[in-house]
């Protein structure tokens, strides 16, 4: 594997940060990373007067492997052709001091995503010969800053992005591919109708409704519809569609607990009709705000289920909650839904991790797998169906990484109507694709481990 250096204005202004320092001053040596090659357990030191830089050319192994798998006729699939690939992170190397010693502490998701895509994308060029350019921009926090790489010519090139991370930044340049037919890879944005009339737009992180239909589903395969009852306050009470919608049809609704938006304690409510004899009683609250909220409503679960047998469902935020006593999440049978999981004792996580850091002298965050995971997603597919991929999601067997697996469907600001006698037409034009699988993880041994 070679990597071209030029000198440039851009991320690796912070070259004292060993992270980064990797692709600011590889070793110099040409030909092919073998997979037997071990990384240099040393940290590197930068050398004297290097020039920073931001694009890496990936030039595939002599003996490049196969495509994975068939290509189906109607796409595009790997021959060798190069795809241009840019990286859209906050780097925020405007925040750095003047002599780049200190690294912003808002960089940490920017540098830690990018050092695991880093080690997919040496993975894939080294192991499966796949040709890639790859440039590397800092987008900064404002819009205004971020716009101004819009007249970027290598922006321009890019045939596939992968980021930006804020919501604004993603809604800014999902309008722009629409007129470019770039292929936009959202790794972090959760939103929902972002955007429209946009089938290059992939989002990977699911949104609110996956994780209220995967929660939905999952409770409706253990239990009857009538055992469950959603509770939220007022204000987010416009939540509670995205269970009903995810409702078998012909189901009884589920049951609503709508509370004022000022309550501070349960105590003047009784949940005693929503036990019955014989049965588990299962609630949902779909909030994350107020850990005082939730904790109000365990205590009075827990004081008036008696030998009741329940389970209570939340949000990804209540994993990292501290004002809620472990006794709680443990007897009430605490689930959340959560976005990612890593199972950091797999055989492959824990090379990875220390692959990670031998090249990089630090420990990988969620953002490094996630990294990691949406580059070599994003490289396999174009390695497979070509700059189609984006056209095959829906249809393609799901795609298993580290901390997340990717398993994509269409999405409609208005579905299809079956009845229509144009429906089959309509089925093709969705408004973007997204990611809907959601880990389920149930409160046990004093942490969340996946149940499904």
């Amino acid at each position: 594997m070679k990597i071209r250096r030029q000198s440039t204005l851009a991320v690796y202004l912070l070259a004292a940060c060993s992270l980064l320092f990797v692709f600011c001053n590889p070793p110099k040596r040409t030909g092919v990373v073998t997979p037997n090659q071990r990384p240099s357990t040393t940290r590197p030191t930068p050398a004297p007067g290097a020039s920073p830089m931001d694009t890496l050319r990936w030039t595939p192994a002599t003996t490049p492997a196969p495509p994975i798998g068939n290509a189906p006729a109607s796409g595009q699939p790997y021959f060798g052709q190069q795809y241009s690939l840019a990286i859209l992170l906050p780097f925020l190397t405007d925040q750095a001091d003047s002599d780049a010693r200190l690294v912003p502490e808002k960089s940490s998701l920017a540098l830690q995503f990018y050092g695991g895509a880093s080690l997919a994308l040496k993975k894939l060029a080294s192991e499966e010969g796949l040709n890639l350019t790859v440039d590397v921009l800092d987008t900064r926090v404002s819009d205004a800053d971020f716009q101004r790489l819009f007249s970027n010519p290598r922006l321009g090139k890019a045939q596939v992005i992968i980021g930006p991370v804020r919501s604004s930044h993603v809604g800014l340049l999902a309008a722009r591919i629409k007129q470019t037919r770039q292929i936009l890879v959202s790794p972090e944005s959760p939103n929902m109708d972002l955007t429209s009339q946009n089938p290059d737009f992939v989002q990977i992180n699911p949104s609110l409704r996956a994780h209220c239909a995967a929660i939905a589903r999952y409770v409706l395969q253990r239990n009857s519809p009538e055992a469950i009852t959603l509770v939220s306050k007022q204000r987010e009470a416009d939540r509670l569609p995205f269970f009903q919608q995810a409702n078998r049809t012909g189901n009884k609704p589920f049951a609503e607990l709508i509370v004022p938006d000022d309550l501070t304690s349960f105590d003047k409510i009784d949940l005693r009709p929503y036990f019955q004899p014989g049965r588990k009683s299962v609630f949902i609250l779909p909030t994350w705000a107020s850990q005082s909220f939730v904790m109000a409503f365990l205590q009075k679960l827990r004081a008036s289920k008696g030998s009741a047998s329940v389970e209570v469902y939340g949000m990804p935020q209540w994993k990292s909650f501290t004002n809620i006593e472990p006794e709680y999440f443990d007897e009430l049978n605490v689930h959340i839904s959560s976005a990612y999981y890593v199972d950091r004792n797999s055989d492959e996580a824990r090379a990875f991790r220390q692959l990670f850091y031998d090249t990089y002298g630090t420990i990988p965050g969620e953002d490094a797998y996630n990294g990691y995971d949406v580059a070599l997603f994003t490289g396999r597919m174009l390695k497979r169906y070509g700059l189609s991929f984006p056209q095959q999601l829906a249809a393609t067997e799901p795609f298993d990484g580290m901390h997340t697996r990717f398993q994509f469907a269409k999405v409609y600001t208005t579905p299809p109507d079956p009845l229509a006698g144009n429906a089959n037409d309509l089925s093709s034009q969705y408004d973007y694709l997204e990611n809907i699988f959601v880990h389920i993880l149930k409160y046990q041994n004093y942490q969340f481990l996946p149940v499904n």
